[in-house]
């Protein structure tokens, strides 16, 4: 009589944590929302390569489309701190749309880098909590296509809450970014302090599939005064994402709902668009 051996309890014990461990390492830094980042990092000396294309169409009137292309690489350097470089380029299609030059142009537009702190982990802790640091130069407007020289500096603050055994994500981010643009024909300097939260909720409705919701409330002050408010934005739409264990991609659609000053239908379509959509893609090495 043959009898079947079970393993010992510190055994299974370490394949539960082992197993564990590996769910997180598989879930860290995955990009669940377009515009709203996540709390977690990637593991010590694990790296990641995204692609980022965001199309922003529509202005009040003529024909507008722009589209901003970014390259992140992205490394673990400890379990909680993890690094990126950013490589951008800049694509501009403008035909008669008022206060903007005719364009159709494709330039490379600087680079970023970051760097994101873990303090608490969404999986580990009940409630993901990161700071997030950014500095950065673009060569030319998002808005208008002119060639500038501009540097900015973005902190951001990153909560996140999974619920229902991780099958229901929410995550927010609230963060400014403090910009200097040179004007490169008056050689004449501009400050601007631009404040931004965005929100996300997605949710598990198959294997590796998740959707939901986004919402971006962007707005920008002279000069960096609080009480010099320029213009305000707010987006709203749905969201897609698709994972495995070697790569996901997520695409948002965010259409303005709001924004001051409006010049047409209750929308800013001056200083921002009437549509944007995004789309990430992250392979994991």
């Amino acid at each position: 009589m043959h009898f079947r051996r079970f393993p010992s309890l510190p055994s299974l014990a370490t394949t539960v944590l082992a197993l564990t461990a590996l769910a997180v390492c598989a879930k860290a830094d995955e990009n669940y929302f377009g515009y709203t980042y996540g709390s977690e990092t990637l593991p010590k000396g694990h790296s990641e390569i995204y692609q980022w294309i965001t199309s922003r169409t529509g202005k009040a009137d003529g024909s507008y489309h722009a589209i901003d292309f970014q390259t992140e690489i992205e490394h673990g350097f400890t379990d909680r701190l993890q690094g990126s470089l950013y490589l951008n380029a800049i694509q501009h299609h403008i035909s008669q749309v008022s206060d903007f030059s005719d364009r159709n142009q494709f330039f490379f537009n600087g680079l970023q880098g970051s760097l994101k702190y873990s303090l608490k982990s969404p999986y580990k802790d009940g409630c993901g909590l990161a700071v997030y640091l950014e500095p950065g130069y673009k060569r030319y407007s998002a808005k208008s296509g002119e060639r500038v020289d501009i540097y900015f500096f973005e902190p951001k603050l990153i909560v996140q809450k999974n619920f229902r055994e991780d099958t229901l994500i929410w995550a927010t981010n609230f963060s400014a970014e403090f910009e200097r643009e040179h004007n490169l024909e008056n050689q004449s300097w501009e400050s601007e302090l631009e404040l931004q939260l965005s929100t996300g909720v997605s949710y598990r409705f198959a294997p590796n599939w998740f959707a939901g919701v986004e919402l971006l409330a962007t707005s920008a002050f002279e000069r960096m005064h609080l009480n010099e408010l320029g213009e305000y934005a707010i987006f709203a739409g749905p969201n897609l994402h698709y994972a495995n264990k070697k790569w996901w991609a997520t695409l948002t659609v965010m259409p303005q709902l709001t924004g001051w000053p409006e010049n047409k239908g209750q929308r800013d379509l001056e200083h921002f668009e009437k549509l944007q959509i995004r789309v990430k893609v992250g392979v994991n090495f």
